[in-house]
């Protein structure tokens, strides 16, 4: 199959399917998947599934059923693969093979039915469709509809899948009265042609290409600086990200029962028409709110989407992240999106702070001719970007054993005295196996650190040793199950957790060596373990002793052999010159950007005081600012 030529919004939607443990996506495997409906979930989802056969080589037949004279987001026909093809009713039969599933999306309307013409028209669409599902012996099919289907609620009232209303027969309950119609369509037909049927009650997407016409509007209208114009006292709606739809839709298909229906909205999701308006004018700064009597509003209900959560659905895109990455989709710019709100709107100083720090590093280790390379995150950052990875919020450098022993020797003399130098020697509570450089004066404590206020938690750079280890497989493997291990150890005493292992006889084993031994043993250990075969002739391997990658395994040492000068931000620094070997040892496809929707920064930061380095900018060194 050939790869998915998608823009970074798209990517995004196209990998819900593979961020979730607990969802049964191996039922579908090897089966052929007819999604009808043109619109924005049914390209989500083809593209998903092809995803899925791209990463997974999971062999599903992937097809987009039309009617002959049915409209369809033209994205599809730039698909050119196997796994994916366009079929319309007149052509059925030479679809070689019976269907497996169906899932129709056809059925999230605009806001309104304004009249009796669209009710038939969408009557037989559904009767098509079913007539369709019989010819192609269907076994599976799910219906995405709207949680509309409820009509108009009283103030306050959430409903759930299996609660009844009552409206009255007029043209604003036209679209509860389609949607119920075709819902009774379908549940019946599954009895008549012997398939099985599961219902989505979608609430209102948010989405660039939502099906809600207040929803596009009011994007439109805030990324552009236009005024929303909104009702005030509309009734609660719950909203959907299209993101969380697409996975609610997978959840209900491989998890859920049959002849269920599931309600499906995101989290914290259930506001009234002016509460959308405002969170819309906080993201998009030009945008103002008038709220009137004769303002604009959705139809829709408050709706409660606890059995779907009991599938084990969680929302991984809230309505305000939503609404910010639809936003940004709408204008079309081409940037690269994240979220702006991190820290407080300070990423941009802490980056200037980090490249200042970079640059320190850099000048005391070309003073004493000590070879280091950019490490992780930053050394990512520098082939991909050329700098900071615009979310990121912290900075790695990394030396080989003897190197980083002569840069600790070196630095009592040359730190500068607003600089500290945070090891387990000189700060007896911080127990790191990697040195973190901090500043004073300032502060930036995690979740974590936050714990022990007695260390010091300035903002930080990282500088991390990477160890030889034996040359032996056998005994490679054995010396870093065992420094893992002793790392985790550590980290769980220290901060009062249980060991998690692989096996419950090793997370008992570890923990009843986790009570027994006190901590500063433990620590020794660990150091032990770390620099074992720092003294070895002719070491052929490395691994990331004091870093998150300790479990990737071993390195060619030669990979870090020289040292190659590229563009960071506004300096030269150094990556190893084999760069792409590591990285891919790293990461796998390291240019591939993590999902849009995941853009937040990394560390989940409790407390922030820049100090007198708020607004800091660094030029050429890193000079303490002017008082």
């Amino acid at each position: 199959m050939s790869e998915l030529l998608l823009n970074q919004f798209e990517q995004d939607r196209a990998l819900v399917a593979l961020r979730y443990k607990n969802l049964n996506i191996r039922k579908l495997f090897g089966k052929s998947v007819f999604i009808a409906g043109g619109g924005e979930l049914a390209f989500s989802l083809v593209s998903s599934l092809r995803m899925v056969n791209l990463k997974k080589q999971a062999g599903i037949a992937v097809f987009l059923l039309v009617e002959d004279n049915e409209s369809y987001d033209r994205r599809f026909d730039y698909i050119d693969s196997s796994d994916f093809s366009i079929v319309k009713y007149s052509s059925l039969n030479a679809v070689n093979k019976c269907g497996d599933i169906l899932i129709e999306t056809g059925f999230l309307l605009s806001d309104r039915v304004e009249d009796v013409d669209v009710f038939k028209n969408h009557i037989n669409r559904a009767n098509n469709i079913i007539s369709a599902v019989n010819a192609l012996k269907i076994k599976e099919t799910v219906l995405v509809s709207d949680a509309s289907i409820y009509g108009t609620l009283g103030k306050d009232f959430v409903i759930s899948e299996k609660e009844k209303t009552h409206f009255a027969f007029n043209s604003d309950s036209l679209k509860a009265m389609l949607i119920q119609s075709v819902e009774n369509l379908y549940f019946s037909a599954s009895h008549m042609y012997d398939f099985s049927i599961k219902a989505v009650r979608s609430g209102k997407i948010i989405s660039a290409n939502s099906s809600s016409d207040f929803v596009r509007n009011m994007l439109e209208s805030a990324v552009h600086g236009k005024s929303l114009n909104v009702k005030n006292r509309s009734p609660k709606v719950s909203y959907i990200s299209i993101n969380d739809l697409i996975s609610a839709v997978l959840f209900v298909l491989c998890n859920g029962e049959n002849n269920q229906v599931y309600n499906a909205c995101s989290d914290t999701s259930t506001v009234n028409s002016a509460e959308f308006s405002l969170t819309l004018s906080d993201s998009f700064d030009e945008c103002e709110v008038n709220i009137t009597s004769a303002g604009d509003s959705t139809d829709g209900c408050a709706i409660d989407c606890t059995r779907l959560k009991k599938l084990g659905w969680l929302s991984m895109v809230n309505y305000k992240d939503a609404l910010l990455i639809s936003g940004h989709e709408v204008m079309d710019d081409d940037s690269i999106f994240m979220f702006s709100d991190s820290y407080d709107g300070k990423l941009n100083d802490i980056q200037q702070i980090l490249l200042g720090f970079l640059l320190e590093v850099d000048r005391i280790c070309k003073k004493h001719n000590i070879k280091y390379f950019l490490g992780g995150g930053s050394l990512l950052g520098a082939v991909r970007h050329k700098g900071f990875i615009p979310w990121d919020d912290d900075a790695d450098v990394m030396m080989l054993r003897k190197d980083y022993d002569r840069f600790l020797s070196v630095l009592p003399s040359e730190l500068p005295n607003y600089l500290f130098a945070q090891t387990q020697k000189n700060e007896k509570d911080s127990h790191f196996p990697f040195t973190k450089l901090r500043i004073n004066d300032t502060l930036l404590s995690t979740e974590f650190t936050s714990r022990f206020p007695n260390i010091h938690n300035g903002i930080f750079l990282d500088v991390l040793a990477q160890d030889y280890t034996s040359n032996n497989a056998f005994l490679r493997k054995i010396h870093m199950k065992a420094t893992a291990s002793s790392r985790w150890l550590v980290l769980d005493k220290w901060r009062g957790t249980s060991v998690n292992a692989n096996s419950r006889f090793s997370s008992l084993c570890a923990n009843i060596l986790r009570k027994i031994f006190p901590l500063g043993f433990l620590q020794k250990v660990q150091n032990k373990l770390i620099s074992l075969h720092k003294n070895m002739k002719n070491p052929k391997y490395l691994f990331d002793s004091m870093g998150r990658n300790v479990s990737r395994g071993a390195f060619p040492a030669e990979w870090l052999d020289e040292a190659i000068w590229v563009d960071f931000e506004n300096a030269k620094l150094p990556i190893p010159k084999e760069y792409d070997k590591y990285l891919k040892y790293l990461y796998g496809d390291y240019m591939e950007m993590i999902p849009v929707s995941e853009r937040h920064v990394s560390h989940d930061i409790k407390q922030i005081d820049l100090g007198e380095y708020a607004g800091y900018v660094c030029k050429d060194s890193f000079a303490k600012l002017e008082k």
